[in-house]
């Protein structure tokens, strides 16, 4: 399928019919998902395959048991996360290691840079001493271009989701390509699903995808977008 076919015939299915969706093309569709660009290539990442029926149903209920999760044929949890940064970070450098020795630009950017972005803690102490770092540092601003942040937990959050929203996006092009649909659904108890997966307060449940064949009808209305020129800039 052409890309910009796919790009115009994926939409969010509010009904799915009882076609099944192969295993194949759930384990295609999410290898996908992980291959999307993010951020200093930290893959900040969770998918949650729901294939358990007791933990679907349960899912269901905490999406408002809408249509698009009741009638989906599969159920993927998105999640992003704020402490597998360390992790991630260690098997990076790994592979730098494997190729000869770390370049200083690289070993000065995952042990210096990443970690003052990323460090964090529960209650936002680190935070505010890294808000001071940077009132400081922001006097460089006045004459180059600097790094201001993340500071706080809540910017590192909305830095990972972001990154994760560019992999859920992989995900749904990869679903038509392969014939199938999807809905992003951001209605949902979230306190309650990452209960049910064993989530911590690291964690974001991003969006949760109903997955299937588009029932007839199960698109409730045609595709509106408001005009171009007001959200399309050249400058």
């Amino acid at each position: 399928m052409d890309f910009f076919d796919a790009v115009n015939k994926r939409r969010s299915v509010r009904r799915f019919t009882d076609t099944p969706v192969p295993e194949s093309v759930m384990r295609k569709c999410l290898k996908a998902s992980v291959l999307a660009a993010n951020s200093s290539n930290l893959q900040p990442w969770e998918f949650y395959w729901i294939r358990d029926e007791e933990k679907k149903k349960k899912i269901v209920k905490r999406c408002f048991s809408q249509n698009a999760a009741k009638t989906a044929k599969e159920i993927v949890v998105s999640v992003s996360r704020i402490d597998t940064w360390k992790r991630n970070r260690n098997m990076i450098i790994e592979e730098h290691l494997k190729k000869g020795k770390l370049h200083p630009l690289v070993d000065k950017y995952y042990n210096t840079l990443i970690p003052l972005a990323y460090t964090h803690d529960r209650f936002g102490i680190f935070g505010i001493f890294k808000r001071i770092f940077y009132i400081f540092f922001s006097i460089v601003g006045f004459f180059r271009p600097i790094q201001r942040g993340p500071i706080y937990k809540h910017q590192l959050f909305e830095s990972v989701t972001k990154t994760t929203a560019l992999a859920c996006q992989n995900f749904m092009m990869a679903l038509v390509a392969e014939g199938f649909d999807s809905c992003p659904m951001e209605g949902f108890d979230e306190k309650k699903v990452k209960k049910l997966l064993n989530l911590n307060w690291q964690c974001h449940v991003v969006m949760i995808f109903g997955i299937g064949e588009a029932e007839e009808g199960g698109v409730y209305a045609e595709r509106f977008r408001i005009d171009d020129d007001l959200v399309i800039k050249e400058v």
